[in-house]
């Protein structure tokens, strides 16, 4: 049992030392009082939808999708007032 513990252990060390990580994608930072959506495209016409991050008013975040390709960055205020439905 102790010998399966230390092969999964430095087996998994080994994968971390020599498996490359992704760049990190930053993220433009929302302000209060606002809600943000990162939307990404697969290209710059932007029209296939990949992905996208949203934070809520409340600060709840959302992702959906693929976060990579073309980014398209949008904030609107919380207390804007949405035209009504007829």
């Amino acid at each position: 049992m102790l010998r399966r513990v230390l092969v999964a252990a430095a087996l998994a060390v080994g994968v971390t030392l020599f498996v490359p990580s992704t760049p990190a994608h930053a993220l433009y930072p929302c302000p209060a009082n606002n809600m943000c959506l990162h939307t990404w495209y697969a290209d710059s016409t932007r029209t296939v939808w990949r992905g996208s991050f949203s934070v809520n008013c409340e600060g709840r975040e959302a992702r959906l999708g693929v976060q990579s390709g073309y980014l398209v960055f949008s904030v609107r205020p919380c207390d804007w007032a949405a035209p009504p439905v007829d």
